[in-house]
Parts: C-alpha cells; sequence; structure tokens
C-alpha cells in the first residue's frame, strides 16, 4: 500500500473517531430517563391536550416508565447515527410509542388533572397450570 493511502485512512480514523466509540463506550447525554422526559422529549413532543392524555406524574405508571425508559435508551443509541437516525428514532419509536401512552385509550387513560386519583390497578391474572409455558432448550 502506498504510504499516502495509509496517512488518508488513518486521518480519516482520527476525524471520525467518535463515530467508531463502542456503543457502551459512548457517554450518556443525559443520566437517567427523568432527565430526558423533562429535558428532551416533553419539548420535542406536543399534542393536542383535549385529545390527549399525560400525567406530570406519569414515573407512578409501571407501563409508561418502563417504555419511556426504554424510548430514552433507543434515544441515546439513535442519536449517534446523525440526522438520519433522528429520523428513524421519530418515525419508529418516538411517534408510534407516544401515540399508544397518550392515547385515550392508553396507560393513562384514567388520568383527570382535578381529581388527581391513584394509579389505577393492576389487573389480576391466574396462574397458568403446570408446564403450559416451558423454557426453549
Amino acid at each position: 500500500m502506498s504510504e499516502q493511502f495509509i496517512e488518508e485512512a488513518e486521518e480519516f480514523t482520527e476525524e471520525f473517531q467518535d463515530e467508531m466509540t463502542e456503543p457502551e463506550d459512548r457517554e450518556l447525554a443525559y443520566p437517567h430517563a427523568e432527565a430526558w422526559v423533562q429535558e428532551w422529549l416533553l419539548p420535542h413532543y406536543r399534542r393536542n391536550p383535549q385529545q390527549r392524555k399525560w400525567d406530570p406524574q406519569w414515573w407512578r405508571y409501571e407501563e409508561v416508565s418502563t417504555v419511556l425508559e426504554a424510548l430514552w435508551e433507543t434515544w441515546e443509541h439513535m442519536r449517534w447515527e446523525g440526522a438520519t437516525g433522528m429520523i428513524v428514532f421519530f418515525r419508529d419509536y418516538l411517534w408510534p410509542t407516544m401515540d399508544v401512552i397518550t392515547s385515550p385509550e392508553g396507560p393513562l387513560w384514567n388520568f383527570n388533572a382535578e381529581r388527581r386519583q391513584a394509579v389505577p390497578e393492576i389487573w389480576p391474572a391466574t396462574p397458568a397450570p403446570e408446564g403450559y409455558f416451558t423454557a426453549e432448550s
């Protein structure tokens, strides 16, 4: 190989070192899901409050907090993919997920700011018969 080719390859590697960093070595933009929801999500997702449900204490709902934590982790990964990664994040993750969470039939369905009621009860479940679900070997 030519010396010029090697020099150009080394420059390219140095110039794009951040993009080639392993995902586990990348620094988080937000320390946890709550910070991300407050500082990034809510400013970027705004809908008609007459048609959508949102509880400022969203973290009280197990489903919502679990899904938003996963959404934050997805955002942390996708942000390294540049503009293409962000538009994919909005299209494939943010809009469909938030549309479900905030829909009148979503997990915040019973929220009413004036009532400030408790989180809806967990639905009862009967254990499946022994052996119904088996671990794959």
